[in-house]
């Protein structure tokens, strides 16, 4: 699916409802899919507001679409290829960053595992 821009309710609901006839899905099989009720699934297509993002999470993934927020705005005093090339920087580093994390939560859950094994390491006195 194309990168498409949702802008109000009824541009959301107009959007599912093309997905789930395109998949060749019923309301009631995208419904059950997605553990949503069919008179919600109507009422979302048709353009009601209020539903909840939750649901509406469950129903994007049922169709096998994913939620990307994006700012359209361009950023203070950068231009976009300048922007790009920072963004894929920072990936690397949220990566490496993650990493890190990873194992020094590996090496608690091992810390911890040894003290719930061996007694006398315990700090309850």
């Amino acid at each position: 699916m194309r990168d498409i821009a949702i802008a109000d309710w009824t541009k959301l609901g107009a959007t599912l409802k093309a997905e789930r006839t395109r998949l060749g899905l019923s309301q009631h099989e995208l419904s059950a899919r997605a553990g949503v009720s069919r008179s919600w699934l109507a009422k979302l297509e048709a353009g009601h507001r209020g539903a909840e993002f939750e649901q509406i999470l469950r129903l994007l993934e049922a169709l096998g679409i994913s939620l990307i927020l994006r700012s359209d705005a361009p950023a203070p005093g950068g231009d976009a290829s300048a922007i790009t090339a920072a963004a894929s920087l920072d990936a690397g580093a949220m990566q490496r960053l993650m990493d890190e994390r990873q194992r020094s939560a590996e090496i608690r859950r091992r810390a911890w595992s040894a003290d719930e094994l061996d007694p006398t390491r315990s700090d309850h006195g």
